[in-house]
């Protein structure tokens, strides 16, 4: 029995991930002894990872990988998405200037009672979405950092998983492109993804610099022509319905008003509101 455990040792002794992580936290002996099941399972799960070109993961069906940690004097196992399997995930999702967008993936879900609704309309819809049927999409709404942006990006990961196609994009940073590239052949690609795709999301809308131009002729005939098409459309906001619609009024004269009323009444008829007023989750991390 001894020489089987001695050969085991030595065996972590000679990994050279471990053997780094040892002598980076500086570890003795009786640390390594004490920390010797997590040392083996990090070497089988480092073995089963060598090699994994993220088609399929062969430790953990959700793919979730561990990684050696060091707190507090004791050694344990992290565990976190794997990047090959993020990368295979989120290939269905085209994500529009989103800076370091996988950090919202990788936040923690937060379970409370002020996110029920949202979780209800989310479940809904991941159970009941086929391509070409009408079903109402979600329009999250509520102050800064409740957590809007996430979770309209996990249900995105849900779907992308499901095979759906999914375009997310960051709507001020959109609006300013579109505006630069008039007259150029981008700008009706751009049109016709957001038309087109399977899904859209559009994230912040309201904190865009609104224009007649933007509202008539690109927000309108996009919602109406996935009005049309059954496809449904995802949007954040720190405003609600009656604080966007002063929003899209340019001068606010009667001919505002009613191109303005008629875009809300597009994104009612798209989606079902849902307040988050819970705390800020952003102060968190």
């Amino acid at each position: 029995m001894k020489r089987p455990l001695a050969m085991i040792k030595e065996q972590l002794k000679n990994d050279t991930d471990i053997s780094d992580f040892c002598r980076k936290n500086k570890l003795t002996e009786e640390q390594f002894l004490n920390s010797f099941s997590k040392f083996l399972i990090q070497m089988e799960n480092n073995r089963i990872c060598k090699g994994c070109d993220g088609r399929q993961c062969a430790m953990d069906p959700l793919g979730m990988q561990t990684e050696l940690v060091y707190d507090d004097g004791k050694v344990d196992l992290r565990y976190f998405e794997c990047p090959k399997y993020i990368g295979k995930k989120y290939s269905n999702i085209d994500m529009l200037y989103f800076p370091n967008s996988h950090r919202f993936y990788n936040q923690q879900l937060f379970l409370h009672s002020s996110r029920a609704l949202a979780f209800k309309y989310m479940n809904e819809f991941k159970s009941k979405y086929k391509p070409g049927e009408f079903i109402k999409g979600i329009y999250f709404h509520g102050i800064f950092g409740t957590g809007k942006t996430f979770l309209m990006l996990k249900l995105a990961s849900d779907l992308a998983e499901a095979n759906v196609r999914v375009t997310v994009a960051y709507y001020p940073d959109l609006v300013r492109y579109i505006k630069s590239s008039i007259g150029t052949p981008d700008f009706e690609s751009i049109i016709n993804q957001m038309k087109h795709t399977e899904v859209l999301m559009l994230d912040d809308i309201g904190a865009e610099n609104n224009t007649a131009f933007m509202r008539d002729e690109v927000l309108g005939p996009i919602l109406q022509f996935r009005l049309q098409a059954n496809k449904p459309v995802f949007m954040t906001s720190n405003l609600n319905f009656d604080l966007l619609r002063k929003h899209f009024m340019e001068s606010r004269d009667q001919t505002d008003t009613i191109k303005s009323d008629r875009i809300i009444e597009r994104i009612r008829y798209l989606m079902r509101p849902v307040e988050l007023d819970d705390r800020n989750y952003r102060l968190d991390q």
